[in-house]
């Protein structure tokens, strides 16, 4: 399907003629209960909740999955699951090398994108957009043909792997600078870091937090666009996925001993999740950070007089996760909804999506629009102007619903599968269709949001439909593959 502009430039301000600017800023792991916005009273987000009163907040955002690498990559390639290479957290992990005393891999990352097919930031590129992505790769693994540097991205700062992000002091991080003569992504070794073990006591000595860290970099950067050149920023931060841990800083000793009872974690070496006998608290103080780092990210924006021209996103890579001690159930991340990171329930793929875009987007603004990050690369390449070409893609723009000018284009349904735990998940309209280990479910989702009454057996005919439909959107995979609903005869 070729994507073109489905609207008329939308006319700007006398005072900011040049393209509009993106800044997409994905947090990791973040349910939909996790903001005060989304109902969280445990603590407070009030530059995200400033964010949503001045911009839409959208109640039926959808995940591209229900973990990260496959998630991103809807996002990437304007693809579902049923379509897009990466479907599932595949690691590559090889060879070893020396930091310090402690040993790391030599080549680490996920599985890379198609190259044949052209992704999110190659196509800004091309349009002559000035691009960045500072946090989590996750779509290639080192020394792969689908890396940060060959995949449409000026500058990046962050990890290239999503489970060397599980450390948040870790050895290394990645850099790759197109203005600086980077010719390939190299790692920037963290020195105070690395003069301490990766796990256990000595590991509390560790100085250099990457949060921090890539937090500073993306506002560098920031610092140095202008107005007379359009850019596109996607800022795919860590917080708060486990490991829970941060600097012993005020923020963290704000919350120290207010969220009883605590919750003690003991610790996961193979995984990376360093032990804490305060995870309340560290959740609580990193979402609380991440709220401060968007804070000051709508401030500069302010100071160089970019934020009328700038679409400001903030949003989450899928559900909430309970690993590294996380507590969803004592915080009620998934708010209203079932199931975590992981389940194609509405908890592991419904999340928080706020967006703001002055005189484009009316303060205060709520949608219940359902759609999924695959509609986001047609959605900004909508909002630039540029001409995706035939893809293939899976989205449709959603800028008539962020605007209000123009007819929103309407799925027949949306689709979600997921091999590690063998679900697959049809959308359409208020019904949902969600299939495990082969066997459908289904469920009213206006009715029934928690997905707790199965109405198969009531609507059969229903079932077969959205059935089909499961058909229709999957293609086989070798690397993830899937157990399909049976279809039943008429």
């Amino acid at each position: 399907m070729k994507l073109t502009a489905i609207l008329p430039f939308l006319a700007l301000p006398a005072v900011a003629q040049q393209r509009p600017n993106i800044i997409y800023i994905m947090c990791d792991d973040m349910g939909y209960g996790d903001l005060s916005c989304y109902g969280q009273r445990h603590f407070s987000t009030p530059n995200i909740d400033r964010l949503a009163t001045e911009g839409m907040r959208m109640t039926s955002a959808y995940a591209g999955s229900p973990v990260s690498a496959p998630s991103r990559a809807a996002l990437m390639t304007g693809q579902h699951t049923g379509h897009t290479l990466v479907r599932g957290n595949r690691e590559h992990w090889q060879g070893r090398v020396q930091y310090g005393d402690n040993v790391d891999y030599a080549i680490v990352g996920q599985e890379p994108y198609d190259t044949a097919h052209v992704i999110l930031p190659e196509l800004f590129q091309r349009a002559g957009y000035t691009t960045a992505l500072f946090g989590k790769w996750a779509g290639g693994y080192e020394g792969s043909p689908s890396t940060p540097d060959k995949r449409g991205i000026d500058e990046f700062y962050g990890y290239i792997c999503q489970f060397q992000a599980h450390l948040y002091f870790p050895n290394f991080l990645n850099r790759y600078s197109r203005s600086q003569g980077d010719t390939a992504v190299v790692r920037e070794v963290l020195e105070d870091n690395i003069q301490h073990a990766m796990y256990g006591d000595d590991y509390n000595h560790r100085s250099q937090y990457s949060a921090d860290l890539i937090h500073q970099r993306a506002m560098d950067w920031l610092r140095q666009q202008e107005a007379d050149q359009p850019f596109l920023g996607i800022f795919t931060y860590t917080l708060p996925h486990a490991e829970l841990r941060q600097p012993d800083d005020s923020l963290l000793q704000s919350f120290r001993g207010r969220l009883l009872p605590e919750r003690t974690f003991q610790g996961s070496e193979p995984s990376r999740y360093n032990p804490t006998s305060e995870a309340h608290a560290q959740f609580s103080a990193m979402i609380t950070r991440l709220d401060a780092q968007v804070g000051e990210i709508m401030q500069l924006l302010d100071e160089k007089g970019l934020a009328e021209n700038t679409v400001l996103i903030f949003t989450s890579d899928n559900g909430p996760h309970e690993e590294g001690g996380a507590d969803p159930y004592y915080f009620n991340h998934d708010g209203k909804f079932r199931g975590l990171k992981r389940s194609a329930h509405e908890g592991g793929i419904r999340i928080p999506f706020i967006v703001r875009w002055p005189n484009h987007i009316r303060a205060g603004s709520e949608s219940d629009q359902p759609f999924a990050f695959y509609d986001l690369l047609p959605t900004f390449c909508d909002i630039a102007q540029i001409d995706a070409g035939d893809g293939p893609y899976d989205g449709l723009s959603i800028l008539p619903t962020l605007t209000g000018i123009g007819t929103q284009p309407q799925h027949d349904h949306l689709y979600w599968e997921f091999h590690e735990t063998d679900m697959i998940a049809v959308r359409q309209g208020d019904w949902k269709l969600l299939v495990e280990h082969g066997q459908p479910r289904l469920y009213n989702l206006a009715e029934d949001p928690h997905e707790d009454h199965d109405l198969a057996a009531q609507y059969p005919e229903l079932v077969r439909i959205l059935v089909t439909k499961v058909y229709e959107d999957h293609t086989d995979s070798p690397l993830f593959p899937i157990t399909l609903p049976q279809v039943k005869s008429e």
